[in-house]
């Protein structure tokens, strides 16, 4: 079975559908303070918006033909997003300025996975004109805005 970026983008909905029953957990936990249960809830929503995000590109990839990733790259790009799931430690929140610490410090996470498995695909210089690239930058670049957003709130906190 060869393997592409459909697989990557398979594997980023999964991980972003258990950050999205983190915050969602979060707000079960914290119900006496309401302001973090609030911002639990934007943050799953924003989540939600990541997960459609990803599911439209997997659309609109479907149909197109991507190159290959060879299997021994697939299998630790694949290896590194099992190890980030795994290591999500969610700490004791007491308030909006923790959650967001929380959040900033996960999306950073993932945006160095993204980083990094966006490295491990390229083995020669014409890897970085491949769809798959292309599909990896854009993905990369939400991740910027996000924590671009997430940064500004944190300073409002």
């Amino acid at each position: 079975m060869a393997y592409n970026v459909i697989d990557l983008l398979n594997k980023a909905i999964a991980i972003a559908s258990k950050k999205k029953l983190i915050y969602e957990d979060i707000g079960r936990k914290c119900l006496d303070i309401p302001a973090v249960k609030v911002m639990s809830k934007v943050l799953a929503k924003d989540v939600d918006k990541n997960i459609n995000y990803y599911k439209e590109l997997v659309g609109e990839t479907e149909n197109n033909e991507f190159d290959e990733i060879d299997f021994s790259v697939y299998d630790r790009m694949s290896f590194l997003i099992n190890e980030f799931a795994r290591k999500v430690y969610v700490p004791e929140i007491n308030g909006v300025r923790e959650l967001l610490k929380f959040s900033l410090e996960l999306e950073r996470d993932s945006h160095s996975l993204l980083i990094d498995l966006q490295g491990r695909f390229v083995r020669n210089e014409q890897d970085i004109y491949t769809k798959t690239y292309m599909v990896l930058a854009d993905i990369i670049k939400d991740k910027e805005k996000h924590i671009s957003m997430l940064e500004k709130m944190l300073k409002k906190n």
